[in-house]
């Protein structure tokens, strides 16, 4: 009559554990839940599964590539021609090579130091193009032109992606 005595033993063990951890009808909430957790209320005799969701750090941004292959020709001026309401406007021009035809091309402009003669940082972005497009290096005229934040400029870089395309540091007036 061991087996039985044994597994009355286990049964009373049982209770007893439940009964230290809560009384009939009352909650389990002796515990606080974690900062993300939302309360649960258990009774006595429920069984509850419980889940740990842990968070992906956020991915880290690869640096930007450049669909440029090559690129030449650069050249930056101002242009001050005199005259009623003329503004100062700098020119930058350059060729680009690109991996097929009919990619598009925009500006942007980084920030100037603060020197008094301050360096101008352009960043060509590429755009692929949508269509069916020539499967073939092609070389791209590329232009910026805007008004001139400055009487003058230490040097224009063109940036690309992660990648410096060209640094200009003769920049003309023209009048």
């Amino acid at each position: 009559m061991t087996r039985p005595s044994f597994a009355l033993a286990a049964a009373a063990s049982v209770l007893v554990l439940v009964g230290c951890q809560s009384a009939p009808g009352e909650t389990a909430s002796a515990a606080a839940p974690a900062a993300s957790e939302a309360p649960v209320q258990v009774t006595a005799g429920e069984t509850v599964r419980v889940e740990t969701v842990v968070q992906e750090a956020a991915p880290v941004a690869e640096p930007e590539a450049c669909a440029v292959v090559e690129s030449r020709d650069w050249a930056a001026w101002i242009n001050k021609m005199p005259g009623p309401a003329a503004v100062a406007t700098i020119h930058v021009t350059g060729k680009v090579d690109v991996r097929s035809g009919g990619y598009t091309f925009t500006w942007e402009e980084g920030p100037m130091d603060r020197s008094a003669v301050p360096a101008l940082r352009l960043k060509l972005v590429p755009k692929a193009p949508d269509g069916m497009a020539t499967m073939a290096i092609t070389t791209e005229a590329v232009a910026y032109q805007a008004p001139a934040l400055s009487s003058g400029y230490s040097r224009v870089v063109i940036g690309c992606g992660g990648t410096t395309l060209g640094e200009i540091t003769e920049i003309m007036d023209v009048y």
